[in-house]
């Protein structure tokens, strides 16, 4: 394990000892939980990490890791319901297996807390007593930032019927759309009018307000990189104005 690596560590075991409904542990190099969940701050488990066994409840993810995990590996039995905001609060979902970048299931640096319990049956109604989220929910994000669009009656009966009875989760949606005939053709044409909504409402849902002069520089990369609305949201997520708003918040 490189220093800083061990420095991460010992910083988040020390960082965990209040907010964990479990002791901490801490892993060397190459050495991982039997049961438990790592994130990692690059995609395909790369870069600095922690891991956290079964039973453990994180409130708060440290501030050297917190909104900039990239990659999460699942070991065991083990599966993790992450959170947007602290005190598992804000957007959730549940990953039963590895996720090697989650830049694809919309979820690359926006984690803030998490829950590792043990897998066997992976729904959207977990082993905490209560939904993750409501799937008609999930599948409208999933929609809007995928196909930039509400979903229509068929594909929310579909994909409802899919979440509930198949287990599918909101990666599993997300990964379905991505592969549907909408989806490649938006890829492949984006006009400026399509470009600038799908700023617009990712400034609305980020910042709370209509885009101003600087948003072009959103547009102009949707157009040219095609850049869905959840990637302007990730940049936008970075901003000193959206620091400055959750820390009033």
């Amino acid at each position: 394990m490189t220093d800083r690596r061990a420095i991460l560590v010992v910083a988040f075991t020390a960082a965990l000892a209040s907010s964990s409904t479990a002791s901490a542990q801490s892993w060397g190099r190459d050495r991982f939980p039997r049961d438990g969940v790592c994130f990692f701050k690059d995609p395909n488990f790369n870069g600095e990490y922690f891991c956290a066994a079964n039973g453990e409840s994180i409130t708060s993810v440290p501030k050297d890791m917190n909104d900039k995990i990239s990659s999460i590996r699942v070991f065991g039995r083990a599966e993790v319901t992450v959170f947007q905001d602290v005190h598992f609060s804000g957007r959730s979902v549940r990953f039963g297996s590895d996720i090697q970048n989650l830049k694809d299931e919309g979820w690359n640096d926006r984690i803030s807390s998490m829950r590792v319990g043990s897998g066997g049956g992976f729904s959207p109604y977990g082993s905490y007593g209560r939904p993750a989220e409501d799937p008609e929910r999930v599948i409208r994000r999933a929609y809007q930032d995928v196909l930039g669009r509400d979903p229509d009656r068929e594909g929310m009966r579909t994909y409802r019927s899919h979440m509930i009875e198949d287990g599918w989760t909101e990666a599993k949606v997300r990964e379905s759309l991505r592969e549907s005939r909408e989806y490649r053709e938006k890829r492949v044409l984006t006009t400026p009018a399509q470009a600038q909504d799908v700023v617009r409402r990712a400034y609305l849902n980020v910042l709370k307000r209509e885009p101003d002069s600087g948003s072009q520089g959103y547009i102009d990369r949707v157009i040219r990189d095609h850049w869905t609305q959840q990637d302007v949201e990730r940049e936008l997520r970075k901003s000193d104005e959206y620091r400055n708003n959750r820390h009033r918040g």
